[in-house]
């Protein structure tokens, strides 16, 4: 998929939103560029996502780059890339801005899938990098 524009983002919320929203609209993430195997989305310095000391909640980093990474993961065949395991190193945080999450996947197995994932701030300075392990399942309702 192509970066998204105006358009494209409405229509990526579109289901969260009708939902009644999730994480995804809480942290106000917006999609910036997905394609198989990659993925690149933003998050900005606001309330929701800071914490007391006046810089980004680790939980919102964190977040921001499970959903990049399970966004990286996905394919329009059925299944749902589960995370089962995330392991996160936080080393450096900022008070102001975007925050951009690049997410690769690095192993693509017939039922899991090994993501890495960096958080950066405007200055392209790594914040956070992180490693998920996804399992593939079937997103059919039983």
């Amino acid at each position: 998929m192509p970066k998204f524009d105006e358009k494209a983002i409405a229509e990526f919320r579109r289901p969260f939103e009708e939902k009644g929203g999730d994480i995804f609209i809480a942290l106000g993430i917006t999609p910036v560029e997905i394609d198989e195997g990659r993925a690149v989305m933003k998050m900005p310095f606001c309330p929701n996502t800071s914490q007391f000391t006046g810089v980004f909640a680790a939980g919102a980093l964190i977040a921001l780059a499970d959903i990049t990474a399970t966004a990286a993961c996905r394919k329009d065949d059925g299944t749902f890339p589960f995370s089962i395991q995330l392991n996160a190193n936080l080393l450096r945080n900022t008070d102001a801005g975007d925050v951009t999450a690049e997410a690769l996947v690095v192993h693509s197995g017939r039922t899991v899938k090994v993501v890495e994932t960096s958080v950066r701030d405007e200055k392209d300075q790594v914040l956070v990098r992180v490693t998920t392990t996804h399992l593939i399942v079937s997103s059919a309702k039983k």
